[in-house]
């Protein structure tokens, strides 16, 4: 038998859990709904506004146009329900995980988010928007549309999502997470980046450009054909990354590792590359014009009918380098191959 508002208050008053009740249109604007189980319940169109959901567990239940702005949720638990068209705006969240949910219309607009988990839910359309979230996980869900423009991510983990059509715009990102995501195509163009993992993800055509990257690693990415032009990525990791087709023209990336990266068909022209590591890198037919690779070692690096010239080698280590139709300028001043390390290398122990 459906209840009326009151009487499920004064059940979850009673510790009471509240099962199958059609909650539709209810108005529980400042109520008290905490430390309760609800199944299997409707609240489309109700007002929760202000609502207290303190560790209260909402199961198999569906919220459709529903207002949740200003809401109190801390310890508050949503298995297998369903979002639609549903508003969680100026609300302060704590400690929240949405699992096994079907989110297609959910707006956190204007939040505080601390310690949100979406796991294995199915999110067609959520917004998270000029908030301030620390310490959210999104973990093997399927996603379509999500928005965290103009909001700053703090210790996030984006793990193994489809963020092909996120919108980053104006975001700001430090210590994140997007290990093995498909982000192909995005923009962070001019933006700022610190203590970022890439690792596995696909960066395909991603723009870069002008962006601020600071411990940022790109580690076995695939980046074909992204556009890193004028960034700003000291000590950036690129370590077997496939980067083929990608534009680095005058970024700066002192010290940054490219160890066995495949880098064809590059163009690094004027980039700041001191103290660079390309060790078994492959960078045939790429351009290194004008470039600063003072101490840069390509030990056993692919270099056929690259363009050197006019780049700095002072002291650059070409040791078995592979260098048939490659053209430098400085070459003079590089280290070529240790005949001595050579022997050390290839050493075996007697039989």
């Amino acid at each position: 038998m459906n209840r009326t508002r009151d009487e499920i208050l004064r059940s979850v008053q009673g510790g009471e859990p509240v099962r199958g009740q059609d909650c539709t249109g209810f108005d529980f604007a400042g109520g008290d709904l905490s430390g309760a189980i609800y199944e299997q319940c409707d609240f489309s169109g109700a007002n929760l506004e202000r609502a207290d959901l303190t560790d209260s567990q909402f199961l198999d239940c569906t919220f459709t146009r529903t207002a949740l702005n200003r809401c109190i949720a801390q310890g508050t638990l949503f298995i297998e329900s369903r979002f639609e068209r549903t508003a969680m705006a100026d609300t302060a969240l704590s400690n929240v995980t949405w699992m096994k949910c079907k989110v297609d219309g959910l707006a956190l607009v204007r939040c505080k988010l601390d310690f949100l988990n979406f796991a294995d839910c199915e999110i067609d359309r959520l917004l998270i928007e000029d908030s301030q979230v620390e310490k959210l996980t999104l973990a093997t869900c399927r996603t379509a549309k999500i928005s965290f423009a103009r909001s700053t991510l703090e210790r996030t983990v984006l793990l193994e999502c489809d963020l092909r059509k996120a919108d980053f715009r104006g975001t700001s990102f430090n210590t994140v997470v997007m290990a093995k995501s498909l982000l192909a195509g995005q923009s962070f163009a001019n933006q700022s980046l610190t203590n970022v993992q890439f690792i596995g993800a696909d960066l395909t055509d991603c723009d870069f450009s002008g962006a601020q990257l600071k411990q940022v690693n790109f580690q076995e990415s695939l980046a074909t054909g992204a556009n890193f032009r004028n960034a700003h990525g000291p000590c950036a990791l690129f370590v077997d990354a496939q980067i083929n087709g990608g534009a680095f023209e005058g970024a700066m990336l002192r010290q940054a590792l490219f160890n066995g990266a495949q880098a064809n068909g590059c163009r690094f022209d004027g980039a700041d590359l001191y103290q660079t590591n390309w060790t078994r890198a492959s960078l045939p037919r790429s351009s290194l014009r004008d470039c600063e690779l003072t101490y840069a070692d390509f030990s056993y690096a692919v270099l056929h009918e690259a363009d050197l010239q006019g780049s700095t080698l002072y002291r650059a280590k070409l040791h078995q380098v592979s260098d048939r139709g490659t053209r430098f300028s400085d070459r003079g001043r590089a280290l070529e191959s240790d005949p001595e390390l050579l022997a050390a290398e290839r050493w075996q122990p007697p039989a």
